[in-house]
């Protein structure tokens, strides 16, 4: 192992005990917050109402909107997660190639930035998607091509494959984690971000591949995962940060060439000094 490979690891490890330690604010704060319980809840009745309306959303949809069904076939794999892992997991993985020791020091904090980043974007739609994978095992919902057959409400649960696996959606759940991460990178183009998140969410429905509530779901589901993590990063001085009274974590992009971590580093940390 390179020095500064051996940099790069020592830098993972502090970041690790961060992750499982308690949080350093003294003041109360957790990761989920009563908003994001009352979003979750209004989530679950939205989703409750939807269903009744699911065939003929879908129908109407598709026999009024040619064009919103042609854009959704050319760009609904946009959402698909294997790009973003790969991305994510290579830039996380490059920043162990760079020689920490030998860079300058105004570096450093950047690729730690850099990396940091891009494990929290993995970990954002890996576990999300875990979890989502796991409730389409669980429920067994049919997808819409089965509309005619079988209706909106069949369930075949811990049925494994494509046919029984529409609830929820998992590119929406990635659109969502995707919309949630720009919406935190970025916040002051929330106006621009959020419509377009849901646009492609709702691409699944102009395809065919899932109903309107699989959307909701995955959508809910990919957002609220990402705010969570972000959250619990923040509180642990990791990648973001959360001012004392906020509610939204803001990432250290700003600050990034000054440091990283918001309190002393341990001795032989990269961020020493």
């Amino acid at each position: 192992m390179t020095r500064g490979a051996g940099a790069y690891w020592a830098y993972l490890r502090e970041a690790h005990d961060r992750f499982w330690a308690p949080p350093l604010r003294q003041d109360g704060a957790s990761a989920w917050s009563n908003r994001m319980t009352l979003v979750a809840v209004v989530g679950v009745y939205a989703i409750f109402l939807l269903h009744f309306l699911d065939s003929t959303l879908i129908d109407y949809v598709r026999s009024t909107s040619p064009v919103f069904v042609d854009l959704s076939a050319r760009f609904t794999d946009v959402a698909k997660s294997t790009v973003y892992l790969v991305v994510a997991l290579a830039v996380f993985l490059l920043a162990g190639v760079v020689d920490w020791r030998r860079a300058e020091r105004k570096w450093k904090p950047v690729w730690a930035k850099l990396s940091g980043q891009a494990g929290f974007v993995f970990l954002a739609i890996a576990v999300s998607g875990l979890f989502t994978n796991l409730v389409k095992l669980i429920v067994g919902r049919a997808r819409p091509k089965f509309l005619d057959t079988l209706g909106p409400a069949h369930f075949d649960p811990f049925s494994p494959g494509y046919d029984f696996a529409s609830f929820p959606s998992g590119h929406a759940q990635v659109a969502g984690v995707l919309t949630m991460v720009l919406l935190l990178w970025f916040p002051r183009a929330a106006v621009a971000i959020l419509p377009l998140g849901l646009i492609l969410a709702s691409m699944r429905i102009g395809v065919a591949a899932h109903y309107p509530t699989d959307v909701v779901a995955g959508f809910l589901v990919g957002t609220l995962y990402t705010l969570f993590l972000a959250r619990w990063l923040a509180l642990r001085g990791i990648v973001f940060r959360l001012p004392p009274g906020r509610f939204w974590p803001r990432p250290r992009f700003r600050k990034a060439f000054r440091s990283l971590w918001s309190r002393p580093v341990r001795a032989g940390s990269p961020f020493r000094g």
